[in-house]
């Protein structure tokens, strides 16, 4: 489970409350992961799969187009494969992986979602897929689809669940939160997609503006085969059932947030950017099938100095928290 590694760099804020919990409660291990000339640095993509018996961390290496499977026990490399980029099967522009099992290593392509593969441990092509979408529209095609960590595709009974980030401008349009798709599903047998239209955003979304990450939801699967979601600019998370009907609304408010400034005008990329980085927001939810918990981050707010050198990943620079919720969502 790899999220002990970060639980365990946790920061505080600077008004520290009475109701943190020490990280070592749920801290079991912290690893050292050795790089080799191969290896990458930008673990952007990766996943826990389980291999002879034993959990690997699965890296998706876009610098040397290939898959890294390491120890999750000593850290140590222990298989590599590539991601052919010619010959008859190959795999191009990869952007995210997925493992279902040591046989079934899905590795996604951008946007068209052309010809990703799916693996098995060794390497070899499984089979190549890409959706057949009868319509005349190009924007139909394009899927801007995410599979992260922090935004994860599913797998389950032959389909794959993915999150669609939007190619609209949620910073302009007021309306946006009413038209946004923010699922579609993938069928593997007949490679065909449809998209996820009953699925909205929450009720406080509607009539804002809003920077682009805000737009962004994290899911995850839990035993009950249900999707719990946490979208990045809600206190509430959703639960929903396989088809994203919607079953509950749980309220999973991290003591730090003063709830979110509504704002309904065109936004700059600097007011953007203030937005961001001054309201604690929640950029991930981990669902822990070990001992039946919810981990939801909250990216803890921050001044805004407009004199600091902002890029994507200035948030990073927030201290952050771990909200810890049982499996009723009772927070712990």
């Amino acid at each position: 489970m790899l999220f002990v590694i970060f639980l365990s760099s946790c920061s505080k804020s600077n008004n520290d409350f009475s109701e943190s919990i020490e990280g070592r409660k749920y801290l079991i291990d912290s690893l050292v992961v050795p790089m080799d000339s191969k290896s990458s640095y930008d673990f952007n993509y990766f996943d826990i799969g389980r291999m002879d018996g034993n959990e690997k961390l699965v890296i998706l290496n876009q610098v040397n187009y290939s898959i890294d499977s390491y120890n999750l026990k000593n850290g140590s490399l222990e298989n590599r494969f590539e991601v052919p980029q010619e010959g008859p099967f190959p795999v191009l522009n990869t952007q995210g992986l997925l493992i279902h099992n040591q046989d079934s290593i899905f590795v996604f392509t951008s946007y068209l979602l052309s010809r990703f593969g799916l693996f098995d441990r060794n390497g070899a092509v499984i089979s190549l897929h890409r959706p057949i979408i009868e319509s005349e529209n190009p924007q139909d095609k394009l899927h801007n689809h995410s599979s992260t960590p922090t935004i994860p595709t599913f797998y389950l009974n032959g389909r794959l669940y993915f999150s669609l980030l939007t190619m609209e401008d949620p910073l302009s349009n007021p309306k946006f939160s009413e038209r946004h798709i923010a699922e579609f599903i993938y069928f593997l047998e007949k490679d065909s997609v449809i998209k996820v239209n009953h699925l909205k955003m929450p009720s406080d979304y509607l009539g804002r503006t809003m920077p682009l990450s805000f737009s962004f939801h994290s899911k995850a699967l839990n035993d009950s085969k249900e999707f719990v979601i946490s979208w990045f600019a809600s206190d509430s998370i959703y639960v929903y059932d396989l088809n994203f009907n919607l079953k509950s609304a749980i309220l999973g408010k991290s003591v730090l947030s003063k709830g979110f400034e509504k704002t309904t005008h065109p936004l700059s990329e600097e007011e953007s950017n203030r937005l961001t980085i001054s309201q604690t927001h929640y950029p991930r939810l981990i669902y822990d099938s070990y001992r039946h918990l919810y981990y939801r981050f909250a990216h803890i707010a921050r001044a805004y100095d407009p004199n600091e050198l902002i890029d994507h990943k200035s948030t990073q620079k927030n201290p952050f928290s771990v909200i810890v919720l049982d499996e009723d969502f009772n927070k712990l």
